[in-house]
């Protein structure tokens, strides 16, 4: 039973080793490569060589085109993403919102860019200050009015805003949502000058939330730190919370580049 259970470790092992071969292989080619090229280059034979296109197809960690080749699938751009969040999503990150949360008394999030979506990637919150009911890690919706969507909106220029429009829309989800691309790219110039973006009830009734922009050693934006408060609190407290979203992000950018 030993020897049985070590030559099927050994199968394994051999058979993870072809696969991330086959992904490497595949990922280093601009055209993609037909299960012939991969057998050749591998040294496969073509049943293995297929058996193991199928297990990656099916996992959509590759898809083949209709020139036979074979590409990389929507499941490895999902593992990019989630590499790329996990390298901003520190615990150094993690320790600066929590900060930010306790200076604030206020819920304060991260979000990053994922692929051409925006995505809240940490929320640091409590039971005393508690996030937004539909805010959480993956939310990837309504950009043209949350304050931290409208901070990364403004990193592009107008014609991607109108391609963020053309796919996602500009729905009203409260009675002052800003609808219209021509407001929204109003909005989005006073973003771009003051770097920092705010938004009173347009997301919520009665709710207010305030953002920095997080960049890159070149300056680019590449997430964005925000606060969420009352409406009423935003109003007579909003000089502090500008504080301490703008150091937040200032710090949250400097972890980056350590």
């Amino acid at each position: 039973m030993g020897a049985v259970s070590a030559a099927r470790d050994v199968a394994g092992t051999r058979s993870a080793d072809r696969v991330l071969q086959i992904l490497d292989e595949i990922g280093a080619s601009a055209e993609g490569l037909t299960a012939a090229q991969l057998a050749s280059r591998l040294g496969l034979s073509t049943a293995t060589t297929y058996r193991l296109l199928a297990t990656l197809v099916a996992h959509d960690y590759l898809a083949r085109g209709d020139d036979a080749r074979y590409v990389l699938g929507r499941a490895v751009d999902g593992l990019g993403r989630a590499v790329r969040a996990q390298l901003v999503v520190t615990p150094e990150v993690r320790g600066i919102l929590r900060e930010m949360h306790d200076r604030a008394a206020a819920p304060a999030y991260l979000t990053v860019f994922r692929g051409d979506d925006i995505a809240v990637a940490h929320i640091a919150d409590s039971r005393d200050h508690p996030r937004i009911g539909q805010l959480h890690v993956g939310f990837a919706e309504a950009a043209h009015v949350t304050a931290f969507g409208k901070l990364m909106l403004a990193a592009r220029d107008d014609d991607g805003v109108r391609r963020y429009l053309d796919r996602h829309g500009a729905p009203a989800v409260s009675t002052r949502s800003v609808t219209s691309e021509r407001g929204l790219l109003e909005q989005l110039d006073d973003v771009r000058a003051l770097q920092i973006a705010i938004e009173v009830e347009e997301y919520m009734p009665k709710l207010a939330c305030i953002a920095a922009p997080v960049r890159s050693h070149s300056g680019r934006t590449i997430g964005a730190v925000s606060l969420s408060t009352t409406a009423e609190d935003f109003a007579s407290r909003a000089h502090e919370l500008e504080r301490i979203v703008r150091r937040g992000a200032w710090h949250v950018s400097s972890s980056l580049h350590a």
